[in-house]
Formats: structure tokens, sequence, C-alpha cells
């Protein structure tokens, strides 16, 4: 057995607790660095999962504040058919203004609610007038019109040569930009003895395409009459007034006045 002095013993004692603090302290330090490194881990993971989020943000936003409108259809053309007004005239009938108008009778009693075809002299209806233009001679006229134009022209001028077509459509314009006269194309074609094919019906034939050509050439501004508001047919027609004034231009039969 073996005897320890009290020095000795000390000694033995003093190596095994720096021993023990040593080894003490190594495992705290393998403890912390375990810590630190699973807690750098998980930092160092997360700003890859914010990055995405943030990413992902604005371009929510974006879509929302600025969305692609390059797929959108075009805004369509507006419309142009338009109305007019009616006065009904002693002795007309729903089929004579329908006819005037390019209407059935039928669409004319829809459109002004009539639940029959008795009319009376002095009743206002609403007609379709169609498309509206504006004509470098300087008039607006619709479809509807423009027919009228062409059927005046070929009532009164489809025996005659084409100039002289053109001329009755351009005295026909002239009234109706001049203040002696009405200022709507109804009132001058309708005016009161104004136009012998309105009072004999001549004027409710269809039109030629010959008579269509002449009323265009006429809107486009071409007036051989030179202005004229007057013509007439000298042979055929014993109006002192038409014989007294003077002529402008004689094209074919007619002759052509102020």
């Amino acid at each position: 057995m073996v005897q320890y002095s009290g020095q000795e013993l000390k000694r033995t004692l003093a190596v095994s607790l720096s021993i023990y603090l040593l080894y003490f302290a190594l495992f705290n330090a393998v403890l912390v660095g375990v810590g630190a490194e699973t807690t750098t881990s998980e930092v160092a993971e997360a700003p890859p999962a914010l990055d995405n989020l943030v990413a992902e943000l604005p371009e929510e936003e974006e879509n929302e504040v600025e969305p692609d409108f390059s797929g959108q259809a075009p805004i369509p053309e507006m419309d142009q058919s338009t109305f007019g007004r009616y006065q009904v005239q002693r002795g007309d009938s729903l089929y004579v203004i329908a006819r005037m108008y390019g209407m059935t009778v039928d669409e004319l009693k829809a459109l002004n609610g009539l639940k029959s075809e008795v009319i009376r002299p002095g009743q206002i209806l609403t007609v379709s007038y169609g498309n509206v233009r504006d004509y470098p001679v300087g008039v607006r006229l619709s479809d509807q019109e423009v027919k009228w134009l062409a059927q005046m022209i070929y009532a009164e001028a489809r025996g005659e040569p084409y100039l002289g077509q053109v001329a009755v459509g351009a005295v026909i314009l002239n009234r109706l930009k001049s203040p002696q006269f009405p200022n709507t194309l109804y009132g001058v074609l309708f005016q009161r003895n104004a136009f012998q094919p309105v009072k004999n019906g001549a004027f409710f034939n269809e039109p030629d395409e010959k008579a269509y050509r002449a009323a265009y050439e006429a809107l486009m501004g071409h007036d051989p009459t030179n202005g004229a508001l007057y013509f007439f047919n000298p042979r055929q027609s014993n109006d002192k007034f038409m014989h007294s004034r003077p002529a402008t231009v004689t094209i074919g039969r007619h002759r052509f006045m102020n």
C-alpha cells in the first residue's frame, strides 16, 4: 500500500482539478460552437426565402396597377344613322311617304307607333334619313336625299345629254344653298309648283346609273350652269317669267338662268 504525503496529495488534487476544468471548458466550447453553427446556418438560409418573397410582391402589384390593354378591341365607330321629321301633306299616304324615304310601310308604322295606316294632314312623322355625309359642293346630305337628287335629275333630264343632267343637279344644289329658297333638299324639291315631276308622279321613278353619276358629279362641285337657279325647256313651256330671264347657258333642250 502506497502512502502519500500531504504535499503530494495536494499536488495530485490540483492536477486533477486542472484537468477537470480544462475538460469542462472544452466541452462548453464545443456546445457554444455547435449552437453558433446552427444559428449561423439558420440565419444564412433565411435571406434567400425573404429575397424570393420580395421579388414576387412587386410583380403582383405591377400587374394590378398597370394592366396590359394591348389586347382590347378597338372602339367601334359611332353609328351615323339619323332620323328626320316629315309633316303629312294633303293627299299623302303611308305608302307614298315610305317609298319617298326608302322604307317599308311596316317600318314607318313601327317607327311612329302607328296601329293603322290612317294619317291626317299636318301630322308629324319620324322618318329615316340613313347615313349623312358632307359633300365638296358645300352641302350635307343623307343617302336618301342623294337618291332624291338623282330621282329629280332622272325625271327632269333623262333624255338630255349627260352634261345637261349634271346641270339640272347643279341648279337644285344652287337653290339649296341660296337664301331665296328652302334650306333643305326636301323643301327645295317639294316647294309648291317648283318641279313638274312632283305633280305628275314622275319623281318617284327609280333613277338609273347615269342619273346617280350626274348627281354625284354635281355634289363634287361641277356646275356647268355658272350658278343658275332656274332651268326650263323653252319649246315646251310658255312661262313668261322663265322666257323673260336672260340665259346663262343652254345645254341640250334646257335653258339655264339666274
